[in-house]
């Protein structure tokens, strides 16, 4: 049996032997929540024989912690990781001297590019905001560079990109259709509620829905209005 303070592990009742099984135990304490602190040891011991999946989950859980001298080197060696990538990306953006990172928005951004290339819809997000700010090169509006990378993260159910892309298409494109349909699937998404930003996405998107709802129907009686009055048959009459 493998020992840790006082503790024993086993995979499927027998002792683990190899990089696999160690990595298994690793997985298993941190994502149970129980004896989380046994994690890094049992993936370390994985990571030393080469697991690469025990090397990324070891930068995981070092960037979460703070610890990002220790993070970064093992967030290089998962280079297929979206999750890696983004975390790269994220120290480069605002520089992280006890990790040796510079501050680099180019740096940042190739480190975005990979991930979201690879999936990720939080680089996708962070792209869009850049090319939003201005602060990356452009070859269109910002707005539009904006807004594919926010449809991108928005087909991939994150409702934070769902909420933005519908707001840009309501204030700069005035296109209520989309923004009605982005707004209705960030209210109805049920990752909303978990986000941090969940109440304020979902407070704003009802107004907003409602907001238009009104105006469509303010237009449509217009129309009836026109359509059984004409202007050049009713005449001046209050």
């Amino acid at each position: 049996m493998a020992h840790w303070q006082g503790t024993d592990f086993t995979v499927d009742g027998r002792e683990p032997t190899s990089a696999e099984d160690h990595y298994q135990i690793g997985l298993h304490c941190w994502n149970s929540g129980q004896h989380r602190a046994a994690a890094p040891y049992f993936l370390e011991t994985a990571a030393s024989a080469g697991h690469e999946a025990a090397v990324e989950l070891l930068g995981h859980i070092a960037y979460l912690q703070g610890q990002y001298a220790i993070a970064v080197p093992l967030l290089r060696r998962s280079t297929g990781s979206p999750r890696a990538a983004h975390y790269l990306a994220s120290l480069y953006q605002r520089g992280c001297p006890e990790a040796g990172i510079a501050q680099s928005l180019d740096e940042a951004a190739r480190h975005y590019r990979a991930a979201a290339r690879l999936g990720e819809p939080e680089s996708m997000l962070a792209l869009g905001e850049l090319y939003l700010e201005r602060l990356l090169p452009l070859t269109q509006a910002p707005a539009q560079h904006a807004l594919e990378y926010f449809l991108a993260a928005a087909e991939r159910d994150h409702p934070y990109a769902q909420y933005r892309a519908a707001e840009l298409y309501r204030t700069l494109y005035q296109d209520t259709e989309r923004a009605t349909a982005l707004y209705r699937a960030c209210v109805d998404n049920p990752m909303t509620g978990r986000h941090p930003l969940g109440s304020m996405m979902t407070l704003q998107s009802q107004a907003h829905l409602r907001e238009m709802a009104a105006m469509r129907d303010a237009r449509a009686a217009q129309q009836r209005r026109d359509a059984v009055n004409p202007v050049e048959q009713r005449g001046d009459f209050i």
